[in-house]
């Protein structure tokens, strides 16, 4: 089975009177008993109302936040969410206390019903390191369902009980409709994606995007790069950085890696596959990490006793001319601090340039930081798609099949 290409999908079962399980990504942020932001909630409806009008008896699961995986607690209990969903649909959604001990609650499920199970990782099983562990909960959770179907794609870079293990012991898995969206996209733009493509890539270190951005001149036609991993490569090209934040080395597995040489040498692979590579050549800057007024250098040097906070106008103005010249635009990473109101300016535009060419260009934003500025910047509903997966598009975008998705039935 491969991590990209269509999968058997929802809209190929036939789950009258069938129980389903669903693997949902329900990972919303709680204060006290309250959902906070219910995005990821209200994008699973189109799945659940699918199973429920089919004919399917539903059953939820999900984790959330970070338990001690020692047994219940009440920070991290599902039942606040599986109340808030019961007001999304419209009628009562049921609640098992215990995912490991719930066949009482899936007994009494009727045609239309919906059930949540609790939290996932109250049990250690959900993410344990050795398979036999994982399979010992996949083989209950699998018991209480005719059907499985994932729509977490959040969790799709994770070999977890409720991803790689129920659909092993059932012996197939759908995806439901944001999975599947997920898949679609991501395929268009890293299989087959229309030429010109390029990689728009910010964020603050480099060694967090390495596999990314070594991965991506295979694919790419041109690369932009922002953000303050911009300054370690115009460090590696020996100019002026200032006090900026530059990365110039990290711990790897085999001890110390030096970033600065690692970009150098991505620049001249970059050169060797013919890939335009864009790096700033003006800086909005300030003394300290505030938010005020900025100094525009004249270049890509930055004096002594200023910090660069995101690209320049000029910078700016070129990477958004390459971008509307493109077919494909892949993009991870904001340009600069975009939460202060004086340095949004490079990722706003980089964001707008996108929006405002959507007919001819199709636009994909990783998860993450990347995702949250597109939604701030105001731009977000003129994207083709905004990931929900910081971790699992990042993992894509590195070349690395995804075992949730691996997991899935291909489609014939």
């Amino acid at each position: 089975m491969s991590a990209l290409g269509p999968k058997v999908s929802l809209d190929d079962l036939d789950m009258k009177g069938k129980t389903v399980i669903m693997r949902v990504d329900f990972n919303v942020p709680m204060k006290g008993k309250v959902v906070q932001d219910d995005f990821r909630i209200k994008s699973a409806i189109p799945s659940i109302n699918k199973v429920t009008s089919s004919g399917g008896k539903l059953i939820l699961m999900s984790h959330l936040g970070r338990p001690k995986e020692t047994g219940y607690e009440e920070a991290f209990s599902l039942k606040p969410v599986a109340e808030h969903l019961s007001t999304l649909l419209h009628k009562p959604v049921a609640f098992a206390a215990d995912c490991m001990n719930a066949d009482t609650e899936v007994k009494a499920l009727k045609e239309g019903d919906v059930l949540v199970l609790e939290n996932l990782r109250f049990y250690p099983n959900e993410g344990a390191k050795k398979e036999d562990d994982r399979m010992v909960m996949a083989k209950k959770l699998a018991s209480y369902a005719d059907l499985y179907v994932s729509d977490a794609f959040g969790t799709a870079h994770r070999d977890a009980a409720s991803m790689t293990g129920v659909p092993k012991v059932m012996g197939k898995g759908a995806s439901g409709y944001l999975l599947k969206k997920e898949i679609d996209y991501f395929t268009k733009a890293l299989k087959n994606p229309e030429k010109p493509v390029v990689a728009i890539v910010g964020g603050a270190k480099v060694s967090d995007k390495i596999q990314l951005l070594s991965n991506m001149l295979k694919t790419v036609d041109k690369m932009v790069i922002g953000g303050a991993m911009a300054y370690t490569f115009l460090k590696a090209q020996g100019k002026k950085t200032g006090k900026s934040k530059v990365e110039t080395e990290a711990e790897g597995k085999q001890g110390k890696i030096d970033i600065v040489a690692l970009a150098s040498k991505l620049i001249t692979d970059a050169k060797e596959k013919g890939v335009e590579l864009l790096l700033p050549v003006d800086h909005r800057c300030a003394k300290e990490f505030k938010d005020v007024q900025p100094f525009v250098t004249d270049d890509e040097n930055i004096p002594d006793d200023y910090m660069a906070l995101d690209i320049g106008p000029k910078t700016e103005a070129a990477y958004c001319k390459l971008i509307a010249g493109c077919k494909t635009a892949i993009w991870n990473g904001p340009m600069g601090v975009f939460e202060m109101e004086n340095f949004k300016s490079g990722t706003w535009a980089v964001a707008k340039t996108m929006a405002d060419n959507n007919k001819s260009l199709l636009s994909i934003v990783g998860g993450g930081d990347s995702a949250s500025a597109a939604e701030k910047s105001g731009y977000a509903e003129k994207l083709s798609h905004i990931s929900t997966g910081g971790g699992a598009s990042l993992e894509l975008l590195e070349g690395k099949a995804l075992p949730g998705l691996t997991a899935l039935t291909d489609k014939q």
